[in-house]
């Protein structure tokens, strides 16, 4: 039974990761999508070394019963910040609000 839960967890965490990497594309342009990437995977890989240390020192300190608190709060912070990817879009590098994009120019018998 054991092994079937972590099969089943490491598909499901695995599948995550792909999705945030395939999402990332979306949010970032063109010209900063591998520097966009590069933060995502590297945000990822710190909380997969911190996380496991963190609750074995709350657990050597004896403070085990804060561990689903720490992580309740960890997985806050990133609702938070996932909730606020669309505001961070709707505005430029300098704060200002974009214009509405230029009308796509097409070729054929009615341009």
């Amino acid at each position: 039974m054991t092994h079937a839960v972590v099969a089943l967890a490491g598909v499901w965490l695995f599948s995550a990761q792909v999705m945030v990497h395939a999402a990332t594309a979306t949010v970032y342009r063109d010209s900063e999508r591998a520097a966009g990437l590069g933060w995502v995977t590297g945000v990822g890989r710190t909380g997969a070394v911190v996380g496991p240390w963190l609750i074995g020192a709350l657990a050597t300190n004896g403070n085990q019963s804060r561990g689903f608190t720490t992580f309740a709060l960890a997985g806050l912070a990133g609702a938070v910040a996932i909730a606020l990817v669309p505001l961070a879009q709707r505005f430029d590098r300098s704060g200002a609000v974009p214009t509405a994009p230029a009308a796509a120019v097409t070729s054929g018998p009615d341009a």
